[in-house]
This record gives C-alpha cells, sequence and structure tokens, in this order.
C-alpha cells in the first residue's frame, strides 16, 4: 500500500468526482504507474496488494503494527478506484490471504531471477533492498520522471545502508522500525517517561550500521555487546536481545511462500482504452481521457523484464 499512501497525502488539491467521490489518489497512482509503464517497458507486470486479516508476523509479534493510525475515511473510499483502474490497464492483482505484500513479492521475484529474468522491485521503502541481487534490483521512484529515478543495485544498496543486501535486515534487526512497530534493540512494553515523555535511548540507524560493519549480524552484535564502547547502545543490547531476534524475524521478507510465479498471468497487456477512457470521463480527468485514446511512445526493451509495483 506504499504508493496508495503516497498519492494521498502528496501536498496536491483536493480532487473530487462530479458525484463527490474524492480522485487524488487513483489520479496520482495512474500518473506515476503510466509514468513508469512507459519509461521502462516491463514485459511481466504485477500489482501486489497487502490482504486484509493477519499473518504470520501478528503471530509472531501480537503489538506489530499496533501504533498504526487507521486508514483515513476518504482513502479508503478511492482503494476501490485503484483497483478499477488497474483493471482497466489491464495489469494483474496480486494478493494472497496470510502474506503481506511484501512476501509476495519477495517470492516472485527469487522465482523469476532463478528463471533468469531481470526483476525490478518498484518500492521507496528501504526495508526491501534486502531483496536486492543476483537479477534483481530496487527502483525507487523520484519526482520529476525518470531522470531523478534511483535504480538500486548491489553496490548502490551498500552506498546507501553501508552494508550489504543480505545485512540490511541485520540493521533493521537492531534499529527497529517505528512505521510497524518493530522494537529493535528496545522492550516495546516500556511506557515514556510522564515528565520527560521519552523513552530509553535505543540504537539508530546510524548507530545500526556502525555496529553490522563491525560484526557483521545482529547476532554476533548481541554476542559481543560488552565490547560495545557506547553506553546505551551496550545496555539496549545487553537488555533486549530477545527483542532484537524478534525484530529481525520481522524485517526479514520472505521469498518462500506458499505462492507460485505464474508468468503467463503477468504478461503485459494493452490496456482497455474504451474502460478506461470512461473510468476518466466518470472523474473528470480530461487530460487523462485525451492520453488514454492516443498512442504512446514505445521503447524498445534490453530483454526480458519482470517488475514488481508495490501499491
Amino acid at each position: 500500500m506504499a504508493h496508495v499512501y503516497r498519492a494521498f497525502f502528496a501536498p496536491m488539491n483536493r480532487m473530487n468526482a462530479p458525484s463527490g467521490v474524492p480522485t487524488k489518489v487513483p489520479f496520482l497512482f495512474n500518473t506515476i504507474l503510466r509514468r513508469l509503464l512507459n519509461d521502462y517497458q516491463p514485459d511481466y507486470i504485477g500489482i501486489v496488494f497487502d490482504p486484509p486479516g493477519k499473518t504470520f508476523r501478528d503471530e509472531l509479534f501480537d503489538k506489530y503494527k499496533a501504533h498504526r493510525q487507521p486508514m483515513p475515511d476518504e482513502m479508503i473510499v478511492q482503494l476501490p478506484l485503484v483497483r478499477r483502474l488497474c483493471e482497466a490497464l489491464r495489469l494483474p492483482i496480486l494478493e494472497f490471504q496470510g502474506y503481506e505484500a511484501d512476501d509476495v513479492i519477495g517470492t516472485l521475484a527469487h522465482q523469476a531471477a532463478g528463471k533468469d529474468f531481470d526483476v525490478w522491485i518498484v518500492s521507496n521503502d528501504k526495508d526491501m533492498m534486502q531483496l536486492v541481487g543476483s537479477n534483481i534490483y530496487v527502483l525507487r521512484p523520484g519526482t520529476g520522471g525518470e531522470k531523478n529515478d534511483v535504480f538500486v543495485d548491489t553496490a548502490k544498496v551498500t552506498e546507501l545502508m553501508g552494508v550489504t543486501p543480505e545485512k540490511v535486515v541485520d540493521v533493521m534487526a537492531l534499529m527497529g522500525d517505528s512505521v510497524d512497530n518493530i522494537p529493535g534493540a528496545r522492550d516495546p512494553n516500556e511506557q515514556p517517561d510522564p515528565v520527560t515523555k521519552r523513552r530509553t535511548a535505543s540504537i539508530g540507524e546510524v548507530g545500526a550500521k556502525e555496529l553490522i560493519q563491525r560484526f557483521g549480524s545482529a547476532e554476533e552484535t548481541l554476542r559481543h555487546a560488552d565490547e560495545v564502547s557506547r553506553a546505551t547502545y551496550r545496555t539496549a543490547l545487553q537488555k533486549h536481545g530477545e527483542f532484537v531476534r524478534m525484530s529481525k524475524e520481522l524485517a526479514r521478507i520472505s521469498q518462500d511462500a506458499a505462492v507460485s510465479l505464474d508468468l503467463p498471468s503477468l504478461a503485459r497487456r494493452e490496456p482497455d482504452l474504451a474502460a478506461l477512457s470512461a473510468f476518466a470521463v466518470a472523474r473528470a480527468w480530461v487530460r487523462s481521457r485525451g492520453r488514454f485514446n492516443s498512442r504512446e511512445r514505445i521503447r524498445g526493451g534490453d530483454g526480458l523484464r519482470a517488475v514488481r509495483f508495490r501499491c
């Protein structure tokens, strides 16, 4: 849902259809999606959604994602429009009960790479960089067109995260993730100080990178906690090792979920122009309607490529 949230919170004036239903989310989602399709011309593509209900992470940690605010009502009413847009574009929607979108992406990317496809995962989330490897890359869309997109290979992961892709999950195990309520080296049950409103200092991103660079993994960092010179880090590691180990399992993206790669169903197809035009007219997207009825630029590819959009 990351790209949908990004569209919802984008600094743009409110948009409504003539019926009064807000339409900013599908409009911006359409803009970035069609731009990426036109710029990169994937041979295969899948739009991956998070399903409702719990996953194995909720069983591992009952407070997983507990701090997230409920989805705004104005966003909820736009989700069916995003799905209808994808259907009109004839882009397959992937959703598997019991698995988050990340795990579906990780598994299908691993399977496609094993078949010698180049796999591009479209995401701005740093946790996706743990999947980068042979034939698997992350594309981080920027604003202002292709020139501002960031192509992430193994070298780029090392530049951005200070560690190789397989160590990204170790960094996250130490630093945690406040968005998903992954505690890292911190007691998740600790309450803020009633006066300062702060919790005990723990390990941030910079410290986590330094520790993994030094010790190689979250487990080795815990084993050598006594050798850590910074007192707050040392104490956090000594007291909260169980939460570090749990956090690593929460942050690890599965590559062996019970889903199978079905390439024919992911093959790029021509959009349903009539359905797209009707979709645009119903929402008063005049300029979009014109684009739907015209041929877009087609750029030749350089081999087979599978792309996963995370929405």
